[in-house]
């Protein structure tokens, strides 16, 4: 988790706007990257507890933000990567940096490999999985409510004899059907009949799938500098969305890091 300090947008265009948005700080995200961190481990322990030497320096857990990410990365067109740039316009160079992949064996003499994000659904079918969104999979494995706690038939229960024993008027069954009928559902949303519950929490496939978007910048005539501040960026990417009605468009984003003990830095793990 990476703590922004400022983000300013500096442009004096008001024919354009620019959205930013990151993964949701939820209790869901953070678990769903603590277990697949926990299973990325345990897939490569199966070499490295019999050949440890064989692990490269700068081999760590690499998930994209989501399937879009996964696509400005490998295959940028519609969707691309930014990178700083200094005074005169030059883009820094990086070195090598490989996200990671599960290699899982799928019932044939070949395996299953596939990359992770945090957002999303999957992409591919089972045994041919080429990403998956980390917030889904751990739904679809977790323990959860009912539908319907209790699960009690109304009509039935208020019209029952000894229920009404005691009803010297008739708002008895009227108070019955309250008690049972409302609130016996969980105010989140969960899974109907032949669906898989991980696709309904915030972050998966149908609840949410995209980033959160936490600012957006409308530049007007004679205001061509806006800020905001004090953002917590889940993996340290943030996704930027803009839009003009001219051909081209032309602004400067500057991110601010706050000050910390990780590199200079303020970061904290997930995991």
């Amino acid at each position: 988790m990476y703590k922004v300090k400022s983000i300013t947008v500096v442009d004096n265009d008001e024919e354009k706007f620019l959205q930013f948005g990151c993964a949701p700080d939820t209790w869901a995200m953070r678990n769903a990257m603590k277990r697949a961190y926990s299973r990325y481990n345990e897939m490569n322990n199966q070499v490295l507890d019999d050949q440890p030497s064989l692990k490269s320096k700068w081999s760590d857990f690499k998930p994209y933000l989501s399937l879009k990410h996964n696509s400005a990365e490998s295959n940028p067109g519609t969707y691309n990567m930014e990178s700083p740039e200094d005074i005169e316009s030059n883009n820094v160079e990086y070195g090598e940096w490989n996200y990671s992949t599960f290699e899982s064996p799928d019932g044939t003499s070949s395996v299953d490999g596939y990359e992770v994000g945090l957002l999303g659904g999957h992409s591919g079918s089972p045994g041919a999985y080429n990403y998956v969104g980390l917030i889904q999979s751990y739904g679809d494995t977790r323990g959860t409510v009912g539908r319907f706690e209790p699960s009690v038939d109304t009509a039935l229960a208020s019209d029952d004899p000894l229920l009404n024993l005691l009803d010297a008027g008739t708002q008895f069954d009227e108070i019955a059907e309250n008690l049972i009928g409302e609130n016996n559902s969980p105010p989140y949303k969960v899974q109907s009949p032949g669906s898989a519950q991980g696709e309904f929490y915030v972050g998966a496939e149908t609840n949410m799938p995209a980033p959160l978007m936490f600012a957006e910048f409308n530049p007007a005539v004679g205001h061509g500098l806006q800020k905001v501040y004090n953002i917590n960026v889940p993996l340290g990417v943030i996704r930027l969305d803009h839009k003009t009605e001219r051909d081209t468009t032309d602004f400067t984003v500057i991110i601010e890091m706050a000050e910390g003990s990780y590199k200079g830095i303020h970061s904290e793990s997930l995991v």
